[in-house]
């Protein structure tokens, strides 16, 4: 083999090698909507009053249902060209941040017109997200919920909202605590609520021996 030939062998095989390792790139991909799209996201909620839960042998008494409902403008072609040729778009993690805090003042606002404190019931949330769901929920619901209820860990920045600030603390502080119920004012548990607690079984009560068990929530 010639000198000639040694050469172009050689040559042959930098050139494989550079081809397996070069490195491939795409751009960016979106996904966008027509005009007028939206999600929507809605769900029911029933609270026993009197006789709840109620016991295997005989119905409940007396339930309080409520029902909401939560729709966002998904984004247009237009939306999304001028996101991301935007030279002032925000980082990731204040994205996140953002887009969380108008689901939780549309999600207090629902709670304060059925009489609860809607801010502290979803600090309250937060923090007992991270006690009980993070990292990972048990099913797809959870999933969902833990999703909605978990802040980036970046910091955040002096230049972002005072909301961003108290929601992320509420939710550092369920590493924190040991029952959230200790800092928040709230009644209600929506980490119950996800987990499937008001729709537990019926505890197997004999109401012909102990009728007046219907009209209370305890029948240990």
């Amino acid at each position: 083999m010639t000198i000639m030939q040694h050469t172009t062998v050689i040559t042959g095989l930098e050139n494989v090698f550079q081809s397996k390792s070069k490195v491939l790139s795409r751009r960016k991909r979106y996904v966008a909507f027509p005009d007028g799209s939206s999600f929507s996201c809605a769900g029911c909620m029933t609270v026993g009053l009197i006789g709840q839960p109620a016991p295997a042998t005989a119905p409940g008494t007396f339930t309080f249902g409520f029902n909401w409902a939560i729709a966002y403008e998904l984004p247009n072609v237009t939306e999304i060209s001028a996101y991301y040729r935007s030279a002032t778009r925000l980082k990731k993690p204040m994205q996140q941040r953002r887009n969380r805090r108008e689901l939780y003042g549309k999600l207090e606002s629902i709670l304060d017109n059925m009489g609860y404190n809607g801010r502290q019931c979803i600090l309250k949330t937060l923090c007992e997200t991270t006690q009980r769901i993070v990292p990972h929920g048990e099913h797809m619901v959870e999933e969902i919920f833990r999703a909605l209820f978990t802040l980036p860990r970046a910091k955040v920045l002096a230049t972002e909202p005072l909301e961003h600030m108290i929601y992320d603390s509420a939710h550092r502080l369920g590493v924190l605590l040991e029952n959230c119920d200790a800092m928040f004012t709230c009644p209600i548990s929506l980490v119950d609520w996800a987990k499937g607690y008001y729709n537990a079984p019926s505890p197997k009560t004999d109401t012909s021996k102990r009728p007046w068990a219907l009209f209370s929530s305890n029948f240990s």
